[in-house]
């Protein structure tokens, strides 16, 4: 049953699927870059895009969080098929309401949202790009909703997986109608294919044994008590908008050519969060609320302990190999106009950005961790203290002397201040299991990755400049940590991983 998988081996087979499907994403993206080129039409498609993607930050990703803290309070399998029912028919409700919001409102929102010059040049394809973006807000809830059913009863990689349906949906638009008709073609056609993707995914909740026309009294019933709920998510997630607008505000006052080399470091650090953090948070929220609906805090409390240990090994290690690749590959590369001063600075950015994985994933696990027992006053020192504060005064500090470089920075420390604050949170309210053996092993992974990044800049010390050499290193670096850690004197956690992960394959391997 995929609920007794392990969750280390759920989240890293997610990271991959997600990976692949942000890679093809990413072919998406190029193939449009290459037919339209930097111009009015994508601007207007890049604006209007905004307007799904604020309504899964506002409150679809909160709500589908809610949902799987709420469904393992279900057991009882009528009992969660109304709870269910009405989830799905309350979220495409308020989706449909806001949908028609947008659609009345975008048109008098964009003069006052643009420049006068910038809106004469847009105004035209944001007129035939309102109807489908603000129609894209429903399937987009359908999507968001369904994927949260199916995530609560464990199954993760094969929703993931249909998110290729709109990559390919607009891969096809861009072939058939090419750019005489403008962006509009895009958003039609990722309308289309969102909404066959929401077609799927309702044929996998129901494979899944879930009754749609389970009776179950008024669909809005217990609306209140889901917004109680939802009301925590939401507040963190503001508070990590915050700090992106933050952020922005203060990217804008950088030198010329600085701010891209911010977006391209963002995007690298981002492609490692969204995948490896994501994908453990995903699957780690409906094992915590199971254990929370059983009373098993010691359990809890123990898969807490579970979890940092194992993003240390994870990601301490693959931070080292960043920060060794940035120092030494990156500033070899010269593209075309990004120059090789540039690419050095890139470097240094995703460099600054490496410090902040492991934090960032064993932070936002125990956060996870506080906003499933519903503890306010932690949660609110969590958004001020851990996320608020320290952003906005390490960004005071650091931007100026160090411009894109210090904001990377400034984001890794803000991390760290997150993971201290939700490690003092869970402290004060179940307890640390064995924190003496979870520091010890924090800091064994944070020792053989510092051993093992010494010895990479060494070797690229010892073999000069060159792509040969920033390899060379990496490679050794990466060869030294595992040696350290699966071999002699070893690390516990990483080798209770391997035969954890051994046992299962075979195990797998003996029921077929």
């Amino acid at each position: 049953m995929p609920a007794q998988r392990g969750v280390a081996r759920t989240g890293l087979i997610l990271a991959a699927v997600l990976a692949l499907c942000r890679i093809a994403s990413l072919g998406k993206e190029m193939l449009v870059a290459g037919r339209f080129g930097a111009g009015n039409a994508i601007d207007a498609y890049a604006l209007s895009m905004l307007v799904p993607a604020l309504a899964m930050a506002c409150y679809l990703s909160a709500i589908r969080r809610g949902f799987m803290v709420q469904a393992a309070q279900h057991r009882e399998p009528h009992q969660l098929a109304v709870f269910t029912n009405r989830y799905l028919v309350q979220v495409i409700l308020f989706s449909a309401v806001v949908a028609g919001i947008a659609a009345w409102w975008l048109p008098d929102a964009w003069p006052l949202l643009l420049s006068p010059h910038r809106y004469q040049m847009l105004a035209g394809e944001l007129s035939r790009l309102t109807t489908p973006v603000s129609l894209l807000i429903v399937p987009t809830a359908a999507v968001s909703a369904l994927t949260g059913v199916l995530n609560a009863q464990h199954s993760f990689s094969r929703p993931q997986w249909t998110h290729v349906i709109p990559t390919a949906a607009i891969v096809l638009a861009v072939l058939t109608h090419g750019t005489t008709d403008g962006a509009a073609p895009l958003a039609w056609a990722l309308l289309q294919g969102t909404a066959i993707q929401a077609v799927v995914l309702s044929g996998f909740v129901h494979r899944s044994g879930h009754r749609y026309l389970t009776a179950g009294g008024s669909p809005l019933e217990g609306s209140l008590d889901f917004v109680a709920v939802v009301l925590p998510f939401l507040w963190l997630d503001a508070a990590g908008q915050i700090n992106v607008l933050v952020d922005r505000a203060m990217a804008g006052g950088l030198p010329p050519g600085r701010l891209s080399i911010l977006y391209w470091g963002s995007l690298g650090k981002d492609f490692l969060s969204g995948t490896l953090v994501a994908s453990m948070l995903w699957v780690l929220l409906p094992r915590f609320s199971e254990q929370i609906a059983d009373g098993d805090q010691a359990g809890l409390r123990h898969a807490c302990n579970r979890v940092v240990r194992f993003s240390a090994i994870l990601l301490l290690p693959i931070s080292s190999l960043v920060l060794l690749a940035g120092h030494t590959v990156l500033p070899e590369l010269s593209l075309h106009q990004l120059d090789s001063s540039a690419c050095r600075r890139l470097g240094w950015t995703l460099a600054g950005y490496a410090w902040g994985l492991f934090p960032e994933m064993a932070g936002l696990a125990l956060v996870q961790a506080v906003l499933i027992l519903g503890r306010w006053k932690h949660l609110a020192a969590i958004g001020l203290i851990g996320l608020l504060l320290p952003n906005l005064t390490l960004n005071l500090l650091l931007v100026g002397p160090l411009q894109e470089v210090g904001l990377a920075i400034s984001t890794s420390l803000t991390s760290w201040m997150m993971l201290a604050v939700a490690s003092w949170a869970i402290r004060n309210t179940i307890g640390l299991d064995n924190p003496r053996e979870l520091i010890y092993g924090v800091l064994l992974a944070a020792g053989y990755s510092l051993l093992a990044g010494l010895l990479g800049w060494g070797v690229a010390l010892c073999l000069g400049t060159g792509w040969t050499s920033g390899i060379a290193s990496i490679i050794t670096s990466a060869g030294l940590y595992l040696g350290l850690s699966l071999g002699w004197p070893g690390h516990p956690d990483a080798r209770l991983a391997v035969t954890s992960w051994r046992e299962r394959s075979a195990e797998r391997h003996h029921g077929n």
